[in-house]
């Protein structure tokens, strides 16, 4: 976006809009450091394999439903 994009887009705006902007500034958005990947090696994880998965969704699918029927 351009400096005069974002102008455009504030001079648009109401009073009561404007109010409620809440700015941050992201040169480097999506970061790499957010990633799955990235997190995932910070945290020393990994996906989990298809026999894995399959494992754990027969095991706790179950558990995984809205409570109370709410869904």
């Amino acid at each position: 976006m351009t400096k005069a994009e974002l102008h455009r887009q504030i001079d648009s705006m109401t009073e009561e809009e404007a109010a409620e902007v809440k700015l941050i500034y992201a040169p480097d958005w999506p970061s790499k450091a957010t990633s799955v990947d990235e997190v995932r090696k910070r945290i020393g994880t990994r996906a989990m394999t298809p026999d894995e998965s399959e494992k754990f969704w027969q095991e706790h699918g179950s558990l995984m439903q809205p409570p109370d029927g709410e869904g």
